[in-house]
């Protein structure tokens, strides 16, 4: 029997999406299609006046208006307007972007003003949580709902504990990279290697490594050892050390239909059919178990672009894909979604806490990076105000700095999928939390953690 529902949402809500993702991450049940007076309804600015009369007569528990556009007062919303800058929410908590902030009394404050606001058992927030999914600059929304819903919901939240995952791509080199004119040669990739695998062998984490399997040599495709052949030898060490985890990347990372045409192109499985797609997954796979010994246990297409014969490819192998961040269940049938753009939108400096804040929540961030820094992050570190930060960065990257977030263990992707899928059995009736995987999970009420 699954367990009872408590989230309610209005009919064709457009945060029904939003709704269901927390109602997963939290063990919150099933949608409900009426209101109940022990639930909390969700529901966008145009809601608010349905959804305020269901509290103030009882029906609902609670409920929380999402609302992100400057505008006057009425129907239960304060006025409210933006403002651009960076907004602290504390140490280690700064983010930049565009906030809109509302009048009343604060349930969420930063050094801008109120990002949300409470009347009792009514909570307006100043965000429209799935644009904003898969950035950084909103991650106090998901807190902020928790403490709401522990402190108005009769039941406890049951989450993920603080886990996160690494993945490094398109090391040591794609076809893409090679027809760009972008590659790096065979020794420098080979130190970059190695000092990632000594820094998270130190860590105690292990870092996803995602890999094409072939590359070009005059035009000819070869395996990829034979273009960077230290480097992979540093693979295979990172590999027995335990400190990487391979993750299939493709065959050769480009579109060769395109590259026919004198195109460049990443997108190597964007309109391949599942024959094809099927074709290069096998000879990658068997390269893999081949020179390093290993089968990788999940697979991420090149700029995360899927065929439909893609994924019908990977289905037909049981191999686990990663998609991009986008909201809903983490879990899309066999297949992992990613949490975090590799673009980190809403970054400020080195101001790693929202990663921890997100994990706390129950939120797995999902860290992609094609370097040493962030994805994005050379383009913002050319102001003269941010001298201090670049000095930093080039004294140590990103990479190797924040896996010491405090408070957030990482994890390798094999792993967190398997804590997704248990999570997943996970039923919570009243006060009783029914975990038949067994994994370890976190139990949120108005008393203990």
């Amino acid at each position: 029997m699954s367990a009872p529902g408590c989230v309610y949402v209005p009919a064709g809500s457009r945060i029904a999406t939003f709704a269901k993702t927390l109602a997963g991450l939290w063990r919150l049940g099933p949608l409900l299609d009426s209101p109940q007076s022990q639930a909390v309804g969700f529901g966008w600015h145009e809601e608010a006046s349905q959804l305020r009369a269901q509290v103030d007569e009882g029906r609902l528990a609670g409920a929380v208006v999402f609302a992100d556009r400057p505008g006057p007062e009425g129907a239960g919303i304060p006025s409210r307007g933006w403002v651009s800058g960076v907004a602290s929410f504390g140490p280690g908590l700064r983010v930049n972007g565009r906030f809109c902030l509302l009048d009343g009394t604060p349930a969420v404050r930063s050094s801008l003003g109120a990002h949300a606001v409470r009347d009792g058992r009514w909570m307006v927030v100043g965000a429209d949580p799935e644009s904003s999914w898969g950035t950084l600059g909103d991650f106090w929304v998901l807190p902020a709902l928790a403490d709401f819903l522990i402190e108005v919901l009769d039941r406890p939240l049951v989450m993920l504990p603080p886990l996160g995952w690494v993945r490094y791509d398109d090391l040591p080199g794609t076809a893409y990279h090679q027809v760009s004119g972008r590659d790096k040669g065979d020794k420098r990739v080979r130190r970059r290697i190695e000092t990632v695998t000594k820094t998270f062998a130190e860590h105690g984490s292990p870092i996803n490594l995602a890999l094409a399997s072939r590359a070009l040599v005059e035009g000819e495709e070869v395996g990829i050892e034979e273009v960077w052949p230290e480097s992979i030898e540093a693979v295979g060490e990172g590999i027995e050390a335990g400190a990487l985890e391979p993750v299939c990347h493709g065959y050769l990372h480009l579109n060769t239909e395109a590259w026919a045409r004198g195109e460049v192109n990443p997108r190597e499985f964007k309109d391949v059919d599942a024959v094809e797609a099927g074709r290069r997954i096998d000879v990658s796979m068997a390269w893999f178990e081949r020179t390093l010994g290993v089968s990788p246990p999940t697979f991420v297409a090149p700029t995360w672009a899927y065929s439909a014969g893609l994924i019908e490819a990977l289905a037909e192998r049981e191999l686990p894909a990663w998609l991009p961040p986008r909201p809903g269940p983490l879990l899309d049938g066999p297949n992992g979604r990613e949490t975090i753009s590799s673009g980190m939108d809403g970054l400020f400096r080195l101001d790693y806490g929202p990663f921890r804040a997100l994990a706390m929540a129950g939120l797995p961030p999902s860290v992609v990076v094609h370097g040493g820094l962030f994805d994005m992050r050379a383009p913002l570190l050319r102001s003269p105000r941010e001298a201090v930060t670049t000095a930093r960065l080039v004294l140590k990257r990103d990479l190797f700095r924040f896996p010491w977030v405090p408070g957030v263990r990482w994890v390798g992707a094999e792993r967190l999928l398997e804590r997704l899928r248990g999570h997943d059995q996970v039923e919570v009736h009243g006060d009783e939390v029914s975990n038949p995987a067994g994994f370890e999970v976190v139990v949120r009420g108005p008393v203990a953690r």
